[in-house]
C-alpha cells in the first residue's frame, strides 16, 4: 500500500527544490531534490536506485545504514508506523551532476528519552540514516557543501511538520557535529545525551597481543570471571537463519535489564529489528553473541563488523544473574572470538560511558546525539522545558554525589541491589 500524503506532501513527492540559506556561498548550479521513498520506484533497474547505489560505492566512508538494500525492506514497516511521515532520499546536484545524498527516515522520540520531567509525550521527527551524507570523493572536504546539506535537510524536515532532525551518536570530531554546533547555524540545537566518553579498542598488528596490556592481576580476575560463568553456553550469531531465534531470546533478556527499566524496552523483536539483522547477516556483517544457561538466555550482544570496525550496538543481561557479571563475561568471550576469527582493527563500544568500557579500551574519545529544530516559538518553549528538566536532574545528581549515595542509588536503580554489575 502506498503512503497517502497530505496536500503539502503531494507537492514535494518526487522532486522539490530547496534553496539553501547560504546559496550565495556555493558554486552556481547547486540544486536539492527530495524523493519520497517508495518500494515500487526503487527496483534495482530503476534510475533512482542505480544513482543511489553508485554514490554509495563511490563514497569510501559510506555506512551500512545508507545502503539502498538496507533501507528498502524497512519502508513498509516505517510506513505502517509513521503513515503521515514517509522516508525521503535527499539528492544534491551541481550543474546537473549528483554530488551528494542523504536518507531521512521518520522517528518518534519520547520526552522521557529526552530527559524531560513529567508525563511523557511522543515527538515526531526524522533521523539521518547512517549519521552522515553520501558525498562524491572530490567533495568530501567541502564544509560549505556539508553545511548546506545539513541546513536543507533540517528545513525540509520542518516543512513536513516534524519537530526535529536527529543526528544520532556523532563523534565529537565529526565534521557534521562541528557544523551542527557552529554558533552561526540558524537552527536550535539540543543534546539529550550530552557528549560522553566513548571507548575504542585498537587491536595491535597481532591481535592476540591485545591481552598483553593487562597486568597479571587483571588477567587473573578475568579468568576467574570466565570460570564463574563456565557453565554457560557461548553462542555466535552470524547467519540469517539464526536471527529470528536470537531476537526472540534477546527480547526475553531485555524484559529484565537495567537499560529497559531506565530507558524503555530495548529489544522489541519486531519486524524492523528482524529486517535490520537479516540484512546484516545476508551481507556477512552480522556478529551477535549470547550466553545461555540450561537453554535459558542470560546475556546478549548485538554487533556488526564493516570495513574493519566492530560496532557494539546493544547489550543486555538478565538482572536475575547480575551477581555473576554475565555482561562482562560475555564481553571477554566476544573479544576472544573477534581476535580468533576475522579480527577487526577497531572495537567500538558505542555510545554511553561505563567503567568497564574504559578498562578494556585503548582510546577514549567523545560522542553524543544532537537534535536540530527550526527556531519557532513552539520549539523554543520545548527546549526550555527540556533544558530545565536537565538542570533539575543534574542538581539531584550533585546532591547524591555530595552525600556519597550516588553510586548506591545508581546500582539500586539499575540492578535492584548493591554491588552488582
Amino acid at each position: 500500500m502506498k503512503t497517502k500524503l497530505n496536500p503539502e506532501q503531494q507537492d514535494i513527492v518526487n522532486t522539490q527544490d530547496v534553496e539553501p540559506s547560504n546559496s550565495h556561498e556555493l558554486s552556481d548550479g547547486i540544486q536539492f531534490q527530495f524523493h519520497a521513498l517508495d518500494c515500487a520506484q526503487l527496483q534495482p533497474i530503476s534510475e533512482l536506485y542505480q544513482t543511489w547505489m553508485q554514490l554509495y560505492k563511490n563514497d569510501i566512508d559510506s555506512d551500512l545504514y545508507q545502503h539502498p538494500d538496507y533501507i528498502i525492506p524497512l519502508l513498509p514497516i516505517l510506513e505502517k508506523a509513521h503513515p503521515q511521515y514517509p522516508g525521503y532520499l535527499m539528492q544534491c546536484y551541481r550543474q546537473g551532476t549528483l554530488i551528494a545524498a542523504g536518507i531521512l527516515l521518520p522517528k518518534n522520540m519520547s520526552t522521557k528519552v529526552l530527559k524531560g520531567l513529567g508525563p511523557a509525550r511522543l515527538l515526531p521527527g526524522y533521523y539521518l540514516s547512517g549519521n552522515r551524507f553520501l558525498v562524491q570523493p572530490e567533495f568530501q572536504q567541502d564544509e560549505t557543501l556539508l553545511k548546506s546539506l545539513l541546513e536543507s535537510a533540517t528545513t525540509f524536515c520542518h516543512q513536513q511538520k516534524s519537530v526535529f532532525l536527529l543526528l544520532d551518536d556523532l563523534l565529537v570530531n565529526d565534521p557534521l557535529n562541528k557544523i551542527a554546533q557552529d554558533s552561526e547555524t540558524r537552527f536550535l540545537k539540543f543534546s539529550h545525551t550530552g557528549f560522553q566518553d566513548r571507548s575504542l579498542i585498537h587491536f595491535p598488528k597481532n591481535p592476540i597481543d591485545y591481552w598483553k596490556q593487562f597486568r597479571s592481576k587483571s588477567r587473573g580476575k578475568q579468568r576467574r570471571l570466565l570460570r564463574q560463568n563456565s557453565e554457560m553456553t557461548f553462542i555466535r550469531v552470524t547467519e540469517p537463519d539464526q536471527v529470528a531465534d536470537f531476537l526472540e531470546a534477546a527480547h526475553q533478556i531485555s524484559l529484565n535489564t537495567w537499560q529497559t527499566q531506565r530507558l524503555g524496552l530495548r529489544i522489541k523483536n519486531d519486524d524492523m529489528e528482524l529486517e535490520e539483522l537479516v540484512f546484516l547477516a545476508s551481507n556477512g556483517f552480522l556478529r551477535c553473541y549470547m550466553l545461555k544457561k540450561d537453554d535459558q538466555p542470560v546475556a546478549f550482544k548485538i554487533g556488526h563488523q564493516h570495513k574493519g570496525i566492530f560496532r557494539d550496538v546493544e547489550v543486555g543481561f538478565d538482572l536475575d544473574y547480575a551477581s555473576k557479571s554475565p555482561g562482562e563475561a560475555l564481553l571477554l568471550m566476544t573479544l576472544d572470538d573477534l581476535i580468533q576469527h576475522d579480527p577487526p582493527h577497531t572495537f567500538d563500544f558505542g555510545e554511553g560511558d561505563a567503567e568497564y568500557k574504559q578498562r578494556y579500551s585503548s582510546e577514549i574519545t567523545q560522542s553524543g546525539s544532537v537534535l536540530l529544530l527550526a527556531p519557532t516559538i513552539k520549539n523554543k518553549l520545548l527546549l526550555f522545558y527540556l533544558k530545565s528538566s536537565r538542570v533539575v536532574d543534574r542538581n539531584i545528581r550533585k546532591i547524591l554525589k555530595a552525600t556519597g549515595t550516588y553510586t548506591a542509588v545508581r546500582q539500586l536503580l539499575r540492578y535492584g541491589k548493591l554491588g552488582s554489575r
